[in-house]
């Protein structure tokens, strides 16, 4: 491309007027070289300049001016790359464009538009047609208006404590919040580990929450929303304790305790009803001393056995108060020879930390990460543990926040990148850097990706390499509503990037990361078969989701929370309904998922179980649950390289306190 020398901008601007574009952040349809970058037409300085690449149309540059604006004047100082045919643009989310100024008879130099009539928070020059056989280029591109302002929110609430704690109950007080810009707090939410568990309106600064269990540590937070729905910061997380229950009677033993069946991996059993005073919520079943699962009926099947094994069974029952019965009568049972689909699970190794990202490298060894340590440890398949390194920056939210998802790099025997999402003291990002030598090299570190809001809650997480070669990123709400559908924020959404942090052209938003949005916190991706995008979804208090992905897709938070009416806007055209639900949130929580002979593996929180899903064309078969209760809360399973899965624990995930947790690592073997 030529260049010559660019014309002085004596521009004076008028007193109802303001330079509204300078030094904002700027995205274009190309770039000739990073000397030539977008934000060089928005600088200041007319000795630079954006340059698109040579011989195509159309080709854009865009500006975000940081809040809705009322568009006065444009002027744009030419290279002599200039545009013959254009528009001038607005846009209120970068996405849908209108024209505030066309012409087919450009002129090059410097054009000043006045006159101008429009809004948007985007401004952008739209060329169609080049006044020259290179290609399009700028010195500066200068916005003039009237700036809208922005909406800040209330403050946080302060002083959240307790007025009273029973053995199912727990009264919050608080102080309340000062006003932000849209006027008055109009309501306040409560959370319990990150999902609502009440509203009550602005003018009420207490409230009751119920249903909890005697003599069990929980997590509150409060929020303040203004009339837009404009959400605060949170409240500091409150831990209370719930007391002991004033009920000390156990329920009866369960009788009749019997084998009803068994196969190599498994054995089913059956026993008569506990009676209790108040009632009887579950039951636990033993073998030998070792708790080996929960259920909530007079019959389970244990699974994840070794073949050809004598096991020797009990079951105790369990009343809402935490007392347990004596045990029934003790069965044996003996597993037969073979292997089941979803067969033996053994131990790898335990980890006193949360082992949240796991992804496997070419020797066949794993790498973890420990959300709350910021450690990467590798693991061989025999168990033996070596941390590897810390990631720099790391940062905890006292909540879901830390360091998160891992991917190694599709050609990582030559290049040895490690993709890794965590939370940093601004933000949530993705970075990658090396690993070689047995050890993370800090120095090598490049940061892909920045501006993700962290939250306290929902930061997602989760990579995934596709089979298109792109890197995809679980994005969180970060508890922020309105995230999910707004196409300039990064969180709520999958996102999609080139290896080395680009935006791929064909994204479904030019500029854009965006791959899909209307998601509320992202725990697991995955790729099957037919290289299709799946995905588990937390839910707030009604529905979990499955959502099979689509290129450009809207999933509807948070007008919609699974297939139910979030707020009142569920039937909008357009929206992506999940391709299975799981209700209500409490009993399930799923986190992240894997994908082995086209049947989705997924690991569930508060469900404290994995779920198998066969895939058939667009639909999923009936979950089938393993493992319910035998290891407590379950985070991330990932594909093995001997065919099986690695499935690692979570318990204790509230607390925050690094390197102080009783969690397992194990490998289940599958047929």
């Amino acid at each position: 491309m030529i260049a010559v020398a660019p014309f002085a901008l004596s521009t004076p601007t008028s007193a109802a007027e303001t330079l509204l574009s300078q030094n904002k952040p700027a995205t274009a349809s190309s770039v000739e070289s990073a000397t030539y970058a977008a934000g060089k037409a928005f600088d200041g300085d007319t000795a630079t300049r954006w340059a698109s690449k040579e011989g195509h149309d159309p080709e854009w540059v865009s500006v975000d001016l940081g809040a809705t604006a009322q568009i006065t004047r444009v002027v744009l100082n030419w290279e002599a790359a200039y545009a013959k045919a254009y528009q001038v643009q607005t846009s209120p989310d970068g996405v849908t464009w209108t024209s505030i100024y066309t012409t087919t008879a450009g002129k090059g130099k410097v054009e000043q538009l006045t006159g101008l009539s429009g809004a948007g928070r985007y401004v952008r020059m739209y060329g169609t047609k080049r006044g020259t056989a290179y290609g399009y280029s700028l010195y500066e591109f200068q916005v003039y208006g009237t700036a809208g302002g922005t909406t800040t929110p209330p403050s946080a609430p302060t002083n959240l404590r307790t007025t009273s704690v029973t053995s199912t109950s727990v009264t919050l007080q608080w102080d309340a919040s000062t006003p932000g810009s849209a006027g008055p707090v109009a309501s306040y939410e409560i959370d319990k580990h990150g999902s609502k568990a009440g509203t009550v309106d602005g003018n009420t600064l207490t409230f009751t929450v119920t249903g909890l269990m005697p003599n069990t540590q929980y997590y509150f937070s409060v929020y303040a929303l203004d009339g837009q729905g404009t959400i605060s910061q949170p409240s500091p997380e409150l831990p209370v304790v719930t007391a002991p229950s004033d009920d000390t009677q156990p329920p009866t033993a369960p009788g009749s305790l019997t084998v009803t069946g068994t196969t190599a991996n498994t054995v089913s059993l059956s026993w008569n009803a506990s009676t209790d005073n108040v009632g009887v919520v579950g039951y636990d079943v033993y073998n030998g001393a070792a708790k080996a699962g929960t259920s909530t009926t007079t019959s389970t099947t244990i699974d994840g056995l070794a073949p050809s094994t004598t096991y020797h069974f009990t079951v105790k029952a369990r009343d809402a108060a935490g007392n347990a019965s004596d045990a029934s009568n003790q069965v044996d049972a003996t597993t037969t020879s073979g292997g089941d689909t979803v067969g033996e699970v053994t131990q790898v190794t335990t980890d006193s930390d949360i082992p949240w990202g796991l992804t496997f490298l070419p020797d066949g060894s794993a790498l973890t990460a420990e959300r709350d340590t910021f450690h990467v440890v590798r693991i061989t398949s025999a168990g033996q543990k070596t941390t590897v390194g810390t990631v720099p920056n790391v940062s905890t939210t006292n909540g879901e926040g830390g360091l998160l998802g891992l991917a190694v790099s599709r050609d990582f025997a030559a290049d040895h990148w490690l993709y890794v999402m965590h939370t940093s003291p601004s933000d949530n990002r993705v970075v990658r850097l090396k690993y070689e030598n047995g050890a993370l090299n800090t120095a090598s570190e490049q940061v892909l990706l920045t501006g993700i809001v962290r939250g306290r809650y929902h930061n997602g997480g989760r990579l995934r390499f596709g089979p298109d070669g792109m890197l995809y990123v679980a994005a969180g709400d970060a508890h922020q509503d309105p995230n999910g559908q707004n196409l300039n924020s990064l969180n709520g959404k999958i996102l999609r990037m080139t290896p080395d942090g680009k935006v791929p052209a064909d994204n479904p938003f030019p500029g854009k990361y965006v791959w899909s949005y209307g998601h509320r916190n992202v725990q697991g991706l995955a790729f099957d078969s037919k290289g299709r995008l799946w995905e588990s979804e937390l839910g707030d208090s009604t529905m979990d989701e499955i959502n099979l992905i689509v290129k450009g897709g809207n999933y509807g938070w948070s007008n919609c929370e699974g297939t139910a009416d979030h707020n009142g806007s569920c039937n909008t055209p357009g929206y992506i309904a999940p391709v299975r639900t799981f209700a209500p949130t409490n009993k399930n929580s799923p986190s992240g998922i894997a994908i082995v002979n086209d049947t989705i593996y997924m690991a569930e929180l508060m469900g404290q179980q994995l779920l198998q899903m066969k895939i058939t064309g667009n639909t999923l078969a009936t979950p089938k649950a393993y493992f319910t209760g035998s290891y407590g809360r379950l985070r991330t399973v990932e594909p093995a390289p001997d065919g099986g899965l690695w499935l690692t624990t979570t318990n204790g995930d509230k607390a925050g306190t690094p390197g102080q947790l009783n969690n397992k690592i194990l490998h289940i073997a599958l047929k």
